[in-house]
């Protein structure tokens, strides 16, 4: 029936859903249904999700694990989750999102990851979540995000970037640019999202910004560049002049070894 393996203190209330809300609990509980499609751990206090979890429970459509104290997603948390379609992540800890997180989650069509302490996100952490329409991104600690992040989502409809305190430097100008493309994807439009011009940090609303505030960057090239671009001209420089030496060499050796033309012209003319 409904209650069978039930966990303990946990509410089944049909045969698919399972409610532990709000319980205190220190790590998911177990063991439930196998064949559990809605899993509802809010409000405990669970620092990590079991690393073979979906690969027992790879029914689950929905998972709602927000407010607990998930610090960090190791790689392949979530292999076996083929069928997970939301996963609410919000309100915890979680500060870095690594390369292919959700690598194995390809059915994904809403993640929240809203209220953490997100300063780094991978450009591929998204890689592989096709038909991730909802993605959640408020609230956190992001100064700066790879476009390549974006591009990754081909279904994206609707993304919250409001409540980070992102730095409008070059970095951003892509980010900017893809903002300015897509502001219909914005819920909150772009008078929520704020970034710090630099060098003296005022907070700005993107609204007052436009591509012009940006024009700078398109020539500012960086200490990496200028390496390059020293290193490489000094490079060219010594391949000419060795390439000129070696030349030059040549030359002088062709004309001291090579019969000389004029006097066996005059021979000739003695011969005769």
């Amino acid at each position: 029936g409904p209650g069978h393996a039930c966990p303990a203190g946990c509410a089944c209330t049909d045969p698919h859903t399972v409610d532990c809300r709000d319980r205190g609990l220190p790590s998911v509980p177990d063991p439930f249904p196998l064949d559990v499609r809605k899993l509802l751990v809010a409000g405990n206090r669970i620092q990590q999700i079991p690393e073979d979890f979906f690969i027992f429970y790879g029914d689950l459509v929905y998972l709602d694990f927000r407010n607990n104290s998930l610090r960090s997603l190791e790689e392949g948390t979530f292999s076996g989750s083929a069928k997970l379609a939301f996963l609410d992540l919000s309100y915890n800890n979680l500060t870095q999102l690594g390369a292919g997180a959700f690598r194995s989650a390809g059915r994904l069509v809403k993640l929240s990851l809203a209220n953490n302490n997100l300063a780094g996100v991978h450009e591929a952490a998204f890689e592989t979540l096709e038909s991730l329409q909802v993605l959640e991104l408020n609230d956190n600690n992001l100064r700066r995000l790879n476009v390549a992040v974006l591009d990754a989502l081909p279904a994206l409809r609707t993304l919250r970037l409001d409540g980070n305190p992102w730095l409008c430097d070059c970095d951003f100008a892509h980010l900017f640019s893809w903002i300015q493309e897509n502001t219909s994807k914005l819920p909150k439009g772009l008078d929520e999202i704020q970034c710090s011009l630099p060098p003296e940090n005022r907070r700005v609303a993107l609204r007052q910004l436009s591509e012009a505030s940006f024009s700078e960057c398109k020539f500012s090239l960086s200490l990496t560049d200028l390496f390059i671009i020293v290193f490489s001209g000094v490079a060219v420089s010594i391949a000419a002049i060795i390439s000129s030496f070696f030349l030059a060499t040549v030359v002088q050796c062709f004309q001291r070894c090579a019969p000389n033309k004029d006097a066996e012209d005059e021979d000739e003319d003695e011969d005769d």
